[in-house]
């Protein structure tokens, strides 16, 4: 039996995880001094800082619940690394195949997603 290629492990593995994250909002990922310099610079930006005591969703402790919508904290995905990219946002062109990029529209809402 054939093993599948590196390209065919990689767009499975893009498959499974546009399915889990596809629709889903970021919740902020950085300490609120940093998000609200962030917020000076980009009045856009609105990405939901998660209180403490927030539950993580059917035993996956990046998928959070609240106020009827679901989020993701990127610093609990699988991943090495991720890059949250919002329109109009320059990015680098640094290739990492292990980290997830996260597309998202203005109020963060996952649009699409990345391996690079």
């Amino acid at each position: 039996m054939n093993q599948p290629s590196d390209e065919q492990q990689q767009q499975e593995r893009l498959d499974e995880w546009t399915q889990k994250l596809t629709g889903l909002y970021i919740a902020q990922d950085m300490p609120q001094v940093d998000y609200m310099r962030y917020k000076e610079r980009d009045p856009k930006l609105e990405l939901m800082t998660l209180p403490e005591d927030a539950r993580a969703v059917e035993d996956t402790p990046w998928l959070f619940v609240m106020d009827g919508k679901k989020y993701v904290k990127p610093s609990l995905l699988p991943f090495d690394g991720f890059r949250h990219i919002r329109p109009g946002r320059p990015i680098t062109r640094d290739l990492r195949r292990d980290r997830i990029n996260l597309y998202s529209e203005d109020d963060g809402q996952i649009t699409k997603i990345a391996f690079f």
